[in-house]
């Protein structure tokens, strides 16, 4: 029986790297895409004959069904939603066409603050709580659909802190200035998007050892002084850095940037290095991963 995955937001970091790993371990790859001719899309052909472009949206059924026709697992992925419950609404769409489909297998990706069993309380702020309640909320769909499902917890994003996603999260480092509310000696699970879909293929091809479970995914906890180090190394630029004081922080209580960046803190120890890499999974180092991805790193050199 051949093995065909629908994998939803298929141009992000996550989908991008589902369809690699996926590809690579024989597996046909639906991508879902909402416009196929776009760059971006057309460059998932790449990684074989065996990926297809689905054109559509988590919000219309006829499109969802289309491209879940003849799938056997789903990647699901979703931005978060802050203003209503678009996440949960999308996600019950994508879940009933599952069902209609006979997907045997349903991935679903969360974060690794859902491994806090008080996660709801830590990050409870109205600035911030839809980012962690749609994800929960996702979950427990998922959980309870009656499809065979694998959580997947990833750390923080190491593509937070390159283009063209860092001009939002690091305002000025682009230009060589990095002001945040972490404390220098913060530890962060890190986590290389390509390792998601690493897990995901593993999880995949093992659908009886992973079905019914949540799957931590972090590639290294790193300290904030040692990730600026790296840029340091692979930019060629010394960063001005200031981490701001406690008065500078209390000034900061209404941007949700300040907020989430004091609440890494709660985010410390969730992650164990020695379970997740007894998965055999080779992990990506933030070193690593900025030399894999050296066209997105700031600041320039020159600049």
């Amino acid at each position: 029986m051949s093995k065909t995955a629908l994998v939803i937001r298929a141009t992000g970091s996550q989908g991008k790297a589902v369809v690699k790993h996926l590809s690579r371990s024989g597996w046909n790859v639906h991508a879902f895409v909402s416009d196929p001719s776009a760059e971006r899309a057309v460059a998932l052909k790449k990684f074989g004959d065996g990926v297809f472009l689905h054109k559509g949206n988590l919000g219309d059924t006829a499109s969802v069904s289309s491209a879940i026709r003849g799938c056997n697992a789903v990647f699901l992925t979703q931005m978060p939603s802050w203003m209503d419950d678009s996440e949960s609404r999308e996600a019950r769409i994508l879940l009933d066409a599952a069902k209609s489909a006979g997907v045997q297998h349903i991935a679903v990706s969360t974060q690794l603050g859902l491994s806090d069993p008080n996660v709801e309380q830590v990050f409870s702020n109205p600035m911030i709580a839809p980012a962690v309640t749609g994800k929960i909320a996702v979950e427990k769909l998922v959980r309870e659909s009656g499809i065979p499902w694998t959580a997947i917890r990833g750390g923080w994003f190491n593509t937070n802190i390159t283009l063209p996603v860092v001009d939002m999260m690091y305002p000025g480092l682009s230009e060589g200035k990095f002001v945040s509310s972490y404390r220098p000696d913060l530890l962060i699970s890190t986590v290389d998007p390509d390792d998601i879909g690493a897990f995901t293929a593993l999880v995949f091809n093992n659908i009886e050892k992973y079905a019914g479970r949540p799957i931590n995914v972090v590639s290294e906890n790193i300290t904030v002084a040692d990730i600026l180090s790296e840029i340091e190394r692979a930019s060629g630029r010394k960063l001005d850095v200031h981490y701001r004081t406690p008065e500078e922080n209390a000034k900061e209580a209404g941007n949700p940037f300040v907020v989430g960046q004091r609440l890494m803190e709660q985010l410390v120890g969730l992650a164990d290095m020695d379970e997740i890499k007894s998965h055999g999974v080779p992990l990506t180092t933030f070193r690593q991963f900025l030399e894999n991805n050296k066209d997105t790193v700031v600041p320039r050199q020159g600049k």
